[in-house]
Order: C-alpha cells, then sequence, then structure tokens
C-alpha cells in the first residue's frame, strides 16, 4: 500500500513564528528554536518509508524552505491562502489523496520528540482504523492520518481552543469512521510548554521575569528553573557564570543552593540552571539595614580564590567611568535629547573628574552590583538571603555597599531615602560582621559615582524604551526612568553629591 506524509510547516522567519512566546524568549532564540523543531522532526520523517510532501506558509515564499530541509522542488506546496487551519489541512490532505495513495499523514512542524518509530506506529495503526490521531498535551493534536479524505475531519469552526482532539473524535463518530488515538505526545507553543520540555518536570509554572532572565517553579515549587535570556556583561556563558558564582558563594550561607547548570541546549542555544527556591520578603530599609549588613559582610568575606572564574575590574573606577560615557552617548546622540537635561548631566560627569580613574583595585571581593531592595529575601525568624547573581564582579567593597545606600538605588523600587544617619548605622553594623572595615572616603567616590551610573544608565534606557515603543500606559519602570532624568530630580543629585563631601560618616 503506498504512503504520504504530509509535513505542514511554517517557514522559519523572524516575527513570524512562534508568537506566543514572543514577550518571553528574544525574537533570535524563538528563531533558534523554530528551525531545531523543524529540522529535527523532518529528519525523522525521511527515515519513514512513504513519499514525503512539504506543505509551506506562507505560500509566495514556499521554495525558501529548502534553505532549512533538502527536498525536491516538486514536493512542495503553498498552504491554502486561509486563516483557518482545519481549511488549510483539509485542502492539503484532499490534494495529497487524489494522487492516489492509500494512506495519509499530516503532521505539524512544533511537535517535539518525533520518533521515526512513532510515525511507523500511526501508519500500521491505519490498517485497523479509518483515522489515527497523535494528541497532544494540550488538547490538540500532532498528527492526523487517514485511509480516506473526509471533509469530517477537520470539521471544526476554530482549531484555538484545548478540545480540538475531542471535538475531531466526536465529527469522526458522527460520520461513522473508526478511530485510535496514540501516546500523548508534546508540542511547544508556550513558555510552560518549553520550560516542561526542558526540565521533566510537567507541572513547571511561570514564577517572575526579568529583562534579561525567566525563572519557573519546579519540583513542586521547592525549585526554581532560571534561564538567561540574554547578558549584561555581554558574556556567552551567562547562565554558567551566575552557576559558578552561586556555588563558590555557597560557604556564605546567604545565597541559594544550586542543582544543575546546562550551559547549553539544542533546542535554546541558550542554557539554564536549578536553584533552591527560597521564602522571604523584599527588604524594608526602615527595619532591616543591620540583616542587609550582615549578608554583604559574609558575602564580602568569601576567599575570592574559590570563585576564579569572576571577572576582576583592576581598575573599578575607570571602568565605571567608560561605562558612563558608553550609556550617556545613547542619549547625548539622540534627537530627542533635552538640552537642559544634557546641562544637568554633563555638569555631574564634569564633577567626577576630581577623582584618580588609574587606582587599582584594593582589598578585593566578591561583590554582587545589584543589590536593591528586591534581591534580598528577609525573614524575621530565619536566614536571610541575596538572589539574582547576574553581574558578579570581583571588586571592592565599597562599591558593593555604595550601590546598596545610594538615592538611585533606593527610590528605584521603594521611593525611600537614606539618611546620613541610617548610612553611618549601617556603617557599624556591618564593620562590626567584618574582618574588612569599611574604608569611608571610598565609599563616598563610590557613592557619587553610582550615582551617575544609575542616571547614565537611565538615560540609556529612557531611550531604548522610545525607540522600541515599549512604553505602556502603566510601565512602572519607564516613569521611574523619566524622573530620573527629569531636571528636578538631577538637581535633587547634584545636591546630594555636593553634601556627601561635608557629612562624616
Amino acid at each position: 500500500m503506498s504512503t504520504a506524509i504530509i509535513y505542514f510547516v511554517k517557514l522559519p522567519i523572524i516575527g513570524y513564528n512562534k508568537t506566543r512566546l514572543q514577550g518571553f524568549l528574544p525574537k533570535e532564540d524563538i528563531h533558534h528554536l523554530s528551525i531545531h523543531l523543524l529540522q529535527e522532526t523532518y529528519k525523522e520523517i525521511c527515515k519513514v518509508d512513504a513519499d514525503i510532501y512539504l506543505f509551506v506558509s506562507p505560500s509566495d515564499q514556499k521554495k525558501a524552505i529548502q534553505k532549512y530541509l533538502e527536498i525536491k522542488s516538486d514536493k512542495i506546496f503553498g498552504q491554502l491562502d486561509s486563516s483557518h487551519l482545519g481549511e488549510r489541512m483539509s485542502r492539503a490532505m484532499q490534494q495529497i489523496f487524489n494522487r492516489g495513495y492509500d494512506k495519509v499523514l499530516l503532521l505539524g512542524c512544533d511537535l517535539v520528540d518525533i520518533k521515526q518509530s512513532l510515525i511507523e506506529q500511526v501508519i500500521k495503526m491505519l490498517d485497523h482504523e479509518d483515522v489515527v490521531l497523535a494528541p497532544t498535551l494540550d488538547g490538540g493534536y500532532g498528527i492526523i492520518a487517514s485511509r480516506q479524505f473526509s471533509k469530517s475531519l477537520f470539521d471544526l469552526e476554530n482549531y484555538s481552543h484545548d478540545e480540538v482532539c475531542q471535538r475531531t473524535i466526536n465529527k469522526l463518530s458522527e460520520a461513522k469512521l473508526s478511530y485510535a488515538l496514540t501516546e500523548t505526545i508534546r508540542d511547544l507553543d508556550t513558555r510552560e510548554d518549553v520550560v516542561r520540555y526542558l526540565s521533566g518536570d510537567p507541572h513547571a509554572v511561570y514564577f517572575n521575569q526579568g529583562e534579561y532572565n525567566a525563572n519557573f517553579l519546579i519540583d513542586k515549587g521547592r525549585k526554581i528553573f532560571r534561564i538567561a535570556l540574554g547578558s549584561q556583561m555581554n558574556l556567552d556563558n551567562q547562565i554558567e557564570y551566575e552557576y559558578l558564582a552561586l556555588k563558590g558563594l555557597a560557604s556564605s550561607g546567604v545565597v541559594p543552593k544550586v542543582y544543575q547548570c546546562q550551559p547549553h541546549t539544542d533546542l535554546l542555544g541558550k542554557g539554564y540552571l536549578i536553584e533552591e527556591y527560597l521564602p522571604g520578603h523584599s527588604l524594608d530599609y526602615h527595619k532591616d539595614l543591620s540583616i542587609a549588613a550582615n549578608i554583604l559582610a559574609r558575602i564580602h568575606s568569601v576567599d575570592i580564590d574559590t570563585i576564579p572564574h569572576l571577572i576582576k575590574a583592576k581598575y573599578p573606577f575607570q571602568l565605571m567611568y567608560q561605562e558612563f560615557i558608553e550609556m550617556y552617548n545613547h542619549y547625548q546622540n539622540w534627537k530627542g535629547r533635552d538640552l537642559e537635561v544634557i546641562n544637568l548631566i554633563d555638569a555631574l560627569m564634569i564633577s567626577l573628574k576630581k577623582y584618580s580613574l588609574s587606582s587599582e583595585l584594593s582589598n578585593p571581593c566578591v561583590i554582587n552590583t545589584e543589590l536593591n531592595s528586591h534581591n534580598f529575601l528577609i525573614n524575621s525568624h530565619g536566614d536571610s538571603y541575596l538572589i539574582d547573581w547576574e553581574k558578579p564582579l570581583i571588586g571592592e567593597r565599597e562599591q558593593d555597599i555604595a550601590h546598596f545606600l545610594a538615592p538611585t538605588t533606593t527610590l528605584w523600587k521603594t521611593d525611600y531615602l537614606l539618611s546620613y544617619d541610617e548610612i553611618s548605622f549601617f556603617i557599624k553594623e556591618y564593620d562590626k560582621s567584618s574582618q574588612v572595615k569599611i574604608n569611608k572616603d571610598k565609599l563616598k567616590q563610590y557613592l557619587h559615582f553610582t550615582c551617575l551610573r544609575g542616571i547614565t544608565w537611565c538615560s540609556m534606557a529612557y531611550v531604548q524604551y522610545l525607540e522600541s515603543q515599549k512604553v505602556k500606559a502603566n510601565d512602572q519602570s519607564f516613569q521611574t526612568i523619566s524622573r530620573f532624568i527629569s531636571p528636578i530630580f538631577l538637581q535633587e543629585i547634584k545636591e546630594y553629591i555636593e553634601k556627601l563631601e561635608g557629612v562624616n560618616l
């Protein structure tokens, strides 16, 4: 008996495939995933003794599929120009049955782990049944196979629901067609689909997502599955960098335990790590300064030789200043720049020239560099922790502490400005827990630099938001960024820095 396989595919085009993954994965990663699924399934199809036909969308670019799959042009067809999936599949199956085949299978290109053995099982099941379906976990199906063409195969009003497979079965029963089901297979349409496949946990759920990472709860909420979506440090091995940092910091007792790291996956290109889920609430500057001081002292006391892979900032002020220049250039060269803002930031940049940028790193330690209140997990009657280790360095403790204390940090999430008395209290609490005491003059310099880092970053982010049209009506981050580069705020920072000079910490 003659058999044909219809491979129903979307041409890999950035922005066209896997639209439900947009907002979760960067477009380049979605493109990588689409190509991977397309090619892996095709490899298995080609092992089967059957004629293969491709039905491609968009139809006017059908021959471009040969860039990704090796197949002759006469086996490539365009999908019907219709928004209705059932109509497109129905036309394709009717067209191939008209060529005289006894069995025709149709399968999609967003399936994962499709094997030759499953396809051959479907073909064999057709010896005894009119129709065979391979149901998917989301209530649809990934393969539909038949011994004859029948409109009832695809007679559904729509395919955007979780009862597609069951309603198709109902239609088959009404048409008095016998059917059978294979084992349930997977397709990858949502962020949960991707993580459930990679983690092996069918109950993985979304937890939260930042600009550079996405986090999911697995193992009944006991662990976090973390994917690095990008790198602030422009690292190719971002997730491995984080993993090794956390592993080296385990002796501190104030960071999450890490269980596993996969630096690279064929599916995404990017890798992931698995770490423990920790309880706690965000830091409250009113009440939790002493806890934060103890956490940072313990972090800064870890032997740096146990984490040799960390990048070392040999000339920290020079490195920071160069970063300011690069970030600020985005705003300086932007056609929508505000000249009053330019003048105020220029004045703040000039104020840094009183410092030497060539001073070398002294008393090196591991620093987190991103110490906002939400990266602390505080427990009043238990251990507290510091999480989110995207950007650790070997640097100076005063840099970390300045980032924690600076107004550009505290005002970002909480609208709270630490008084100089509170800063003095924090220093005393830190010094109680640390063998190396805080250099107060260096701390003042880092506070000055940290304020400029926050402002220049916001100037860059402001442009990026507007140019990428990411702004939403209630976007709190954009509102804060706009405030941080407003003339009123810039003047307040100028006054803060000037007053800092004469304060006795």
